[in-house]
């Protein structure tokens, strides 16, 4: 039963399975508020393996820790998440992307020492990218749509299935020049929600 059940769970991810995680949207505030910790830093390392059992591929992303705006100090975070590739065969959870090597930003994280999917808050709203747009760092969504400005959020615009984009975030269009909001006016908008 144990070998059928597994090669059940394999053929399953031989097509490079997506698996679906629908998430509503939150707010800006609520990722602030809500998420136990919050830091900028950048990724160091990414490593994808099977589960014990073989039943699912987990990415182990190791982000060196520059600066925390929200929680205990510490030099380097390894997150887990659910997906990722192991030879030929992949994982893929939708509204939930990998950090990739090399990349900088902040990113909120729900909670430390409960394993989930994906470990930030409201999945890909809580992953934001760090970029350099006229000799300043700017922010910019996980998108990269680069965030522009911070508005209210009225309670009739809530319960809202996630676009990857927090409410109370506006966005420009990546391709074009806006002034965005930069990394030290986030940190600073974040710290007033806690």
């Amino acid at each position: 039963m144990k070998i059928a059940s597994t090669l059940v769970a394999i053929a399953l991810l031989l097509c490079t399975s997506s698996m679906s995680s629908a998430s509503l949207q939150v707010t800006f505030k609520t990722l602030a508020s809500v998420s136990e910790f919050i830091f900028e830093g950048k990724v160091v390392d990414v490593k994808s393996k099977w589960k014990d059992d073989r039943s699912a591929i987990h990415t182990y992303i190791t982000f060196r820790v520059d600066d925390v705006v929200k929680g205990n100090v510490r030099e380097h975070l390894v997150l887990r998440f659910l997906g990722g590739k192991v030879g030929e065969i992949g994982l893929e959870v939708s509204d939930s992307t990998l950090p990739k090597l090399g990349e900088q930003g902040i990113y909120f994280v729900e909670q430390l020492d409960h394993p989930q999917v994906n470990p930030f808050y409201g999945l890909d709203q809580g992953h934001f990218l760090i970029i350099a747009s006229n000799e300043q760092r700017v922010m910019t969504t996980r998108s990269r749509r680069i965030i522009t400005g911070f508005f209210p959020v009225m309670e009739e615009d809530q319960s809202k299935f996630s676009n990857g984009i927090a409410l109370g975030l506006s966005v420009g269009d990546s391709t074009l020049p806006p002034a965005g909001v930069t990394v030290f006016q986030f940190k600073q908008k974040i710290r007033e929600y806690f």
